[in-house]
C-alpha cells in the first residue's frame, strides 16, 4: 500500500490507498518521512489547512496545475505524466497522507486529498483529524458551496459534498471507533475529492 512501491519510486512521493467507492490509484508512491531530512513536512492539520487554500484559489478543477498545487500546499509537487502528480508524506501516529491529480478514466480528471493509516501499525484515531470533519465542511460554506449528503444503502451515510458553479467536493467521514465499535471522538476527514 503507501510503502509498496517505495523500491521502484525512490523519489516520487504519492497516494495512499484510495477510498473503496473511488478507487483511483493503483500503484502508491508515498515516501517515508525521514527519507530527506531537508524536505519540508506537513502535519494533517497543514495539510488540511493548505487544500482548503487550493479549493479557494481554484475556480474550476482544470485551473489546477503543478504549479498552484505547489503554491498552495507549499511542498514538492511530483509529476508521473501530465495529468498526473501530487505529494504524499507519512505522518506521526502512523498515519500518511496524499494530495493527488489525476485523470479517472470515464470519471475524468479529480484531485485528491486522502488519509490512511500505514499498513501493519497501530494508527491513532487522533493522528490525522485536526480539523475536524465539522470545521473543514465549514470552511467550504463559508467559500460559497452549498452542501448535501449522500447516502447508501440502508440510508447509511457515506459523504457530503459541497457544490458551486465549475467545482464539486466531496468529503468523506472517518469515525474514530473504540475496540467495541462505540465512537471515541469527532468525525475526522478521511479523504476529500474534488470534481
Amino acid at each position: 500500500m503507501i510503502l509498496t512501491m517505495l523500491g521502484a519510486c525512490r523519489g516520487l512521493p504519492a497516494a495512499p490507498k484510495p477510498h473503496p467507492e473511488h478507487a483511483m490509484e493503483t500503484h502508491p508512491m508515498t515516501t517515508p518521512a525521514t527519507s530527506d531530512p531537508t524536505r519540508v513536512q506537513l502535519s494533517a492539520q497543514q495539510a488540511m489547512e493548505r487544500f482548503l487554500d487550493l479549493i479557494r484559489a481554484t475556480r474550476t478543477l482544470q485551473d489546477i496545475t503543478p504549479e498552484s498545487m505547489h503554491e498552495a500546499m507549499g511542498v514538492d509537487i511530483q509529476s508521473v505524466s501530465p495529468d498526473h502528480y501530487g505529494y504524499g508524506q507519512a505522518l506521526p501516529g502512523n498515519w500518511a497522507f496524499s494530495v493527488e491529480r489525476k485523470d479517472a478514466g470515464g470519471a475524468g480528471p479529480q484531485v485528491n486529498l486522502s488519509f490512511s493509516p500505514i499498513p501493519g501499525k497501530s494508527a491513532s484515531p487522533e493522528g490525522a483529524c485536526e480539523p475536524d470533519f465539522a470545521h473543514f465542511a465549514d470552511a467550504l460554506l463559508g467559500m460559497g458551496f452549498t452542501r448535501h449528503a449522500s447516502h447508501g444503502e440502508h440510508s447509511r451515510w457515506l459523504f457530503d459534498y459541497f457544490e458551486r458553479p465549475g467545482m464539486r467536493v466531496e468529503v468523506y467521514p472517518r469515525t474514530p471507533r473504540s475496540d467495541r465499535g462505540a465512537p471515541t471522538g469527532p468525525i475526522c476527514v478521511d479523504k476529500v475529492l474534488i470534481r
